[in-house]
């Protein structure tokens, strides 16, 4: 394609957004209202993604040992999870430092284990998996490893954020998907305007030899620009609120000493949620245009 025909299409495509301004304005606002939920339910979903990962991995499973257990038989267990691959880190909890914790669990009624030693209580293992899919083969490993007593790990809690983090993905891609389809009738039914009211212009060209690209590609150009715009805006809306909700809920988070639930640092997805409102609305506008103009292309 030449470059004057390039500088044509883009020039037809300015003018004819600029003189159907009513309706550019309002397929533009249906843009950005769409994205914006659009980025609602995408924002959404990453939250509990990312704290669904965090919670997996701090999660810890603890292999309690028999307390009858000696020095060697405690050293033979440890090497055995030195040697599991699917094991990324551990902690020894010795019968000390397990008798030193329940005093401080105790409080004021830590005398109760005045005159008893530590003997009583297990060693104990804290552990981190690699990749928590592996809990439930390591759980059964260690319960049918001589010498172990117990293993705690909270492999329904696991399960249920999975669950939950899944339903989300699902949901948000229904409600995204059914959110691009109505921007995009949008703006294929204001660009139909244009293409009727210019209905015999777009007859005569066809009748002189002019392509059907050359025709098609004004009004592309016209819809690409309406969904740029859009998700420019939309982008700076949701930015702005999000931020603002960033910033005031993990304040409050951190202020009650938690951090269960966090929301995302704006600056480690605003380039990614940038790029995916520009996909957007190119997408929108360019299938719009495409959709409103393929009949009268029919001469």
């Amino acid at each position: 394609m030449k470059v004057r025909t390039v500088r044509y299409i883009i020039k037809e495509g300015l003018k004819n957004a600029y003189r159907n301004k009513l309706m550019s304005f309002a397929s533009i606002a249906i843009v950005t209202a769409s994205l914006i939920m659009f980025g609602a339910f995408y924002l959404f979903t990453v939250i509990v993604n990312y704290n669904t990962q965090a919670f997996k991995d701090k999660l810890e499973m603890e292999v309690f040992l028999k307390p009858e257990l000696d020095d060697a038989q405690v050293d033979r267990i440890e090497e055995s999870i030195k040697a599991n691959g699917k094991i990324g880190e551990y902690k020894k909890v010795t019968k000390e430092e397990a008798y030193e914790k329940a005093k401080q669990l105790l409080g004021d009624d830590g005398k109760v284990l005045e005159g008893i030693d530590a003997s009583f209580l297990p060693v104990s293992f804290k552990i981190k998996l690699k990749d928590p899919q592996d809990s439930k083969e390591v759980v059964e490993q260690f319960k049918n490893m001589s010498g172990v007593e117990n293993v705690a790990y909270s492999q329904k809690t696991v399960e249920l954020f999975s669950k939950v983090s899944y339903w989300v993905r699902v949901i948000s891609t229904v409600l995204i998907s059914v959110l691009l389809i109505v921007s995009m009738f949008i703006i294929s039914n204001t660009i139909k305007l244009t293409v009727f009211a210019r209905r015999k212009e777009i007859g005569i060209m066809k009748y002189i030899g002019a392509t059907d690209g050359f025709i098609r590609w004004p009004f592309v150009v016209e819809g690409v620009i309406i969904g740029i715009i859009g998700a420019v805006l939309a982008f700076v809306v949701t930015g702005n609120a999000y931020h603002a909700l960033e910033v005031r809920f993990n304040a409050d988070v951190l202020n009650m000493g938690a951090d269960l639930f966090t929301f995302v640092k704006f600056r480690d997805i605003g380039l990614q949620l940038i790029g995916i409102y520009c996909l957007a609305g190119i997408f929108i506008g360019a299938v719009g245009s495409l959709i409103s103009i393929r009949k009268y292309l029919r001469v």
